[in-house]
């Protein structure tokens, strides 16, 4: 017990905390900034110099997902259609996750047909670490939000565009280096990828089709039954 409470007590000491907070800052900022200004470079030590982190990927999926909570409740007036009282957390989840799950699994599918050099694990971190600009830059515009005037939205929206165009331009150059693909074959697999979310969304939607119609059969002949039992029963 006095082993345990002295290794708590030196895990936290000034020394460790600072040494922590300087990782978690290079590993959350500088190094998600750095694939920005040099995204060649940076994607290389990315793959093969382990400069990824599993945890800075999780907490960017994370951080998505808040910021779109934060968004749909959060944003002011002027640029807010959203009812507070149609808030869902599990569907705002879903709406992160799933297209990120299913985006990671279609490109990894299309990849593995043109000799992609990147697994699902980099595919997702490359992915979730393209979320990095976004998750800050709609974090500033739901701020501003709530204090600039109409002739003033134009901010909002730019910050929003930079994001999104950034995720972009994150995610091409990402995917690009950890498959090691040239410029044309980038954006061959990119249709690919496209393709293949369409065809496993048909696939899911076909397979919840299925489903509904087995559960309304299996009903209609329980209710069947249920009826001719009553029937015999009287």
């Amino acid at each position: 017990m006095v082993n345990l409470t002295s290794k708590f007590k030196s895990f936290f000491t000034r020394e460790n905390l600072k040494e922590k907070i300087k990782t978690f800052f290079e590993d959350c900022f500088k190094i998600p900034f750095g694939l920005i200004v040099y995204p060649i470079r940076g994607y290389e030590e990315f793959k093969y110099e382990n400069k990824s982190k599993g945890y800075v990927a999780i907490f960017y999926l994370v951080m998505m997902i808040v910021a779109q909570i934060i968004a749909f409740n959060g944003d002011g007036f002027l640029v807010n259609q959203n009812n507070p009282r149609d808030f869902n957390l599990l569907l705002t989840i879903a709406l992160i996750v799933f297209p990120v799950a299913i985006f990671v699994f279609a490109n990894w599918a299309t990849t593995a047909l043109m000799d992609g050099k990147g697994n699902m694990t980099e595919i997702f971190r490359v992915i979730t670490y393209a979320f990095f600009p976004y998750v800050w830059l709609s974090l500033l515009a739901s701020l501003i939000s709530n204090f600039i005037t109409v002739d003033e939205i134009i901010f909002y929206t730019a910050l929003h565009s930079v994001g999104i165009g950034l995720l972009g331009y994150m995610l091409f150059f990402g995917l690009l280096g950890i498959h090691e693909y040239g410029l044309f074959k980038t954006i061959l697999m990119f249709i690919f990828t496209v393709v293949a979310i369409a065809v496993i969304l048909f696939i899911i939607l076909l397979f919840f089709s299925l489903i509904q119609q087995v559960y309304a059969f299996f009903k209609s002949l329980y209710d069947e039954f249920a009826m001719r039992f009553l029937v015999w029963i009287k």
